[in-house]
This record gives C-alpha cells, sequence and structure tokens, in this order.
C-alpha cells in the first residue's frame, strides 16, 4: 500500500486549511493510500505532532525544528503533501526543513498553497526568496488562478496546477433546520443571517457584516446575525438579536440559515460562498478579488451593497447556483483529480 503524508502547521480545525486538509486526506484514502497526518498542532483528532511548526504560546516563536522526525516521515513515505506548510511565514525554519528532507530522500511533494505571504499581513517577516516555497523539482497547487499568476510571475519554471476547494453537495443538501434553530434560540419565523468567520481574522470584515445586517433589517422584519466565533467580539455589541457559536455539522449550519454572509477583504477562495450554493442558500459576499472567479465558474453572488437585488432573487438562482457547484466543484470528483497530481508530482521529481 503507498503512504502519503499531509502536511499543515495546525490540523483539525474550523479553519478553511484544516477543512480542506481532511478532505484530501479522505480522497486519498478513497484511492487506497495509507495517510499519515503531520502538524505541529492538532485542534481536534490524532496525528504526529512535528514540534517546530507551531508556536507553544501565542505570538511567541516555535520551538528548534525536529529534523529527525522531518527525515523520517520524508522517508518512510511514498509522496509529501504540504498543506499550506510550505507557504504561511508562520514557521519558516520548519518549511525550509521540509523542502530540504523532501528533496534529499527523493520523495515526490504536492506543495498546495492558499495564503503566500504576499497576500496576507506578516505575523514574522521572513528574509529572502524562502517562502513560500518554490522549488521546480515539486509540483505546486494553487486554489485559485489569481494566486497561480502570482507565482509564476516570481517564478516562471514552476510546475502549477490550480484545483479549486471542493464541495460535499450531496452532504450539504441534509441539515437539520428546525433542530439547529431551536438550539440556537431562532424563531421559526426570523431571518436568520450566517456569517462563517474567526474574530481574529480582520480580513473577515466583521463590522462590514454588522452594516449590512442593519441595512437589511431597515427592509425586512426579525433580521438576526449570527457569527459562528464566540471569541469577544466589539463589532457586534449593540446590534439585537446577535447569535453565536457554532454547530458541529456544516449542512445543519447552512440549513438553519437563510442567508449566507460573507463580506470579507480577502479570501484565498471562500469555501461558505461555494457551499452555501451548495445548500441552496443566497449569498452575499465581497469584495475580495477572487470573488470573481467563482462567478466566473456561474455562481450568482450578490454584492452586500446590491439588497435590492438580493430582495428580488427567485428560487431560480438558487438552482442555477447548486447545478454550477455541482458541475465544477464537486467533492466526489476529487479522488480523480488527486490521481492526475500524484502522476504530475512523480513527474516533477
Amino acid at each position: 500500500m503507498s503512504r502519503v503524508c499531509v502536511v499543515s502547521h495546525r490540523l483539525g480545525g474550523f479553519d478553511g486549511v484544516s477543512v480542506e486538509a481532511a478532505k484530501w486526506a479522505d480522497a486519498f484514502t478513497a484511492l487506497g493510500w495509507e495517510v499519515t497526518l503531520a502538524a505541529g498542532y492538532f485542534a481536534s483528532g490524532s496525528g504526529v505532532v512535528v514540534r517546530g511548526m507551531w508556536a507553544d504560546r501565542p505570538g511567541g516563536d516555535p520551538p528548534p525544528v525536529d529534523h529527525a522526525l522531518i527525515k523520517s516521515l520524508c522517508t518512510t513515505h511514498d509522496l509529501v503533501v504540504l498543506d499550506n506548510a510550505g507557504s504561511l511565514w508562520s514557521a519558516p525554519e520548519a518549511s525550509v526543513a521540509w523542502e530540504e528532507h523532501t528533496l534529499a530522500a527523493g520523495v515526490p511533494v504536492i506543495l498546495r498553497h492558499h495564503d503566500p505571504a504576499w497576500q496576507r499581513v506578516q505575523l514574522r517577516p521572513v528574509d529572502g526568496d524562502v517562502l513560500p516555497l518554490h522549488h521546480p523539482a515539486q509540483l505546486h497547487v494553487l486554489i485559485n488562478s489569481l494566486t497561480e499568476r502570482e507565482f509564476l510571475a516570481r517564478w516562471p519554471s514552476l510546475r502549477t496546477r490550480v484545483v479549486h476547494n471542493r464541495v460535499d453537495v450531496a452532504g450539504l443538501a441534509g441539515g437539520d433546520r428546525a433542530g439547529t434553530r431551536a438550539a440556537l434560540g431562532v424563531g421559526p419565523d426570523d431571518h436568520l443571517v450566517v456569517h462563517p468567520a474567526r474574530v481574529e481574522g480582520t480580513s473577515k470584515n466583521i463590522p462590514g457584516a454588522v452594516e449590512f445586517v442593519r441595512a437589511l433589517s431597515s427592509r425586512r422584519d426579525r433580521v438576526r446575525y449570527w457569527l459562528t466565533d464566540d471569541a469577544p467580539c466589539p463589532a457586534v455589541e449593540g446590534l439585537s438579536g446577535v447569535v453565536r457559536g457554532r454547530v458541529a455539522d456544516p449542512a445543519d449550519l447552512y440549513a438553519a440559515a437563510d442567508l449566507v454572509l460573507l463580506p470579507s477583504t480577502w479570501e484565498g477562495w471562500g469555501l461558505p460562498v461555494c457551499e452555501a450554493a451548495a445548500a441552496s442558500r443566497f449569498v452575499v459576499a465581497g469584495p475580495y478579488p477572487v470573488l470573481d472567479e467563482i462567478r466566473a465558474l456561474g455562481l450568482t453572488v450578490f454584492d452586500p451593497g446590491d439588497i435590492d437585488g438580493l430582495l428580488s432573487a427567485s428560487d431560480d438562482v438558487l438552482a442555477a447556483n447548486r447545478a454550477a457547484v455541482q458541475r465544477h466543484l464537486d467533492l466526489r470528483e476529487l479522488p480523480a483529480v488527486l490521481e492526475e497530481l500524484i502522476e504530475e508530482a512523480a513527474r516533477c521529481r
């Protein structure tokens, strides 16, 4: 049996990288591969903890890199997937260690880049041309075409592929609306606007979400704002009827909501937009640049300033959005996509 090591700084959380890494791990399993998860920190679940990839305390520097463990993982697997582990600036020494040891072992590598350093505020600036990793003997997978163009402008010799994040179209259709709303304290006549976002992410634009909810409330009754992160958030203070906290099953989240809101200034992809479309929910999002790429797939996504368009939209929009996601982003196609990437990564090496 072939063995793949899926690596990220952090796994098992609600963040987009953790969610997408889990999908890839499941797809490798479906192909018959044995999967090892490796990370500096596991928010839930288990795997190999690699010292040096995650700080022991918030805001601190990571501890020294465990080179022996990274070398062992590289030499005992047939493929290594660095899922944002070669992109972010949070643990540059560990990222370089993975590059060095994979090259020494001669193991094929797929680097999936969600958030290259230049697209975000760097918490720990890195000197020199180090991150994101960009060795030409490794396959570089970008989650959007904008990022691919930026990579190739910097390193024209790279072998790149664009692979959009996939959506469980079938699974998102079966959520428990009544039970989830009751658990959240939401009435049957409330119009629930869900904003799947972390408070700490300034690009999530929570003040913009609050502004939109106030504007929508002036046009229709009983609008309530659901922010899925329950961390303290001064921006929502004074807004009535706020709902806070996550639910375990994404299908329940979308079933409970009447509208999905993602007014981010930046997203690498914006998975809630596509998940909402799969779950037949209207979506308000933007102005983040990659949203144009999602719209180009055939999805109607309303701008936060277009409340008139939103309120006049018909169910035909929902049907067309779901069909577009099923056609272009269905999770069931991911194993076949990975088979192609595995072959290409081997050719790069």
